[in-house]
């Protein structure tokens, strides 16, 4: 008998050994491959955001012109004031001063709505800022007014009316 358990295992082993020497090795390659991009379903409210620097906000600071009017856009300076903007508003000529502070609510593609409020009231209305794909121009809609296109300045403010005392 103990020839047979011995004679056993060493079948065993033999075969064993034997089983591996006839499987070849396999070599896996992983490649990269390209996948058909699938429609994605967003969330309404991420949809229209655009939280990026193309987000219009970021771009209707500075100066803007028409044939009647040079308008000044600026951000607020705190961080509390984030979305809060100060337009500045003149005519070709005269000094008459309009200032209007707005705060953002929203933004949807070009489009931007604020509130127009005054520091001395408690009234407030909405407005409405829309600007084209190249950011060149913006058209500002105040209530019941109709809409106003500017065009981005390529002058300076003293040099659309130089009589206008500029700042706040």
């Amino acid at each position: 008998m103990f020839n047979i358990k011995k004679f056993t295992v060493g079948l065993l082993v033999l075969g064993s050994l034997a089983a591996c020497d006839n499987q070849e090795e396999q070599v896996v390659n992983y490649e990269k491959e390209e996948v058909p991009k699938q429609n994605v379903v967003q969330d309404s409210t991420q949809q229209n955001k655009e939280s990026s620097f193309n987000a219009p906000k970021y771009h209707m600071s500075g100066g803007w012109t028409n044939d009647e009017f040079y308008i000044m856009i600026h951000g607020s300076s705190d961080i509390k004031g984030a979305g809060k903007y100060t337009l500045q508003k003149i005519p070709k000529k005269g000094k008459e001063k309009v200032v209007k502070h707005i705060q953002l609510t929203e933004s949807t593609g070009n489009k931007l709505t604020a509130i127009i409020y005054s520091e001395d009231s408690n009234k407030t209305s909405f407005l409405t800022l829309v600007m084209n794909k190249e950011r060149t121009e913006i058209t500002i809609t105040m209530p019941n007014e109709k809409p106003v296109t500017y065009k981005k300045a390529d002058i300076m403010p003293f040099e659309f009316n130089p009589e206008y005392v500029w700042g706040e």
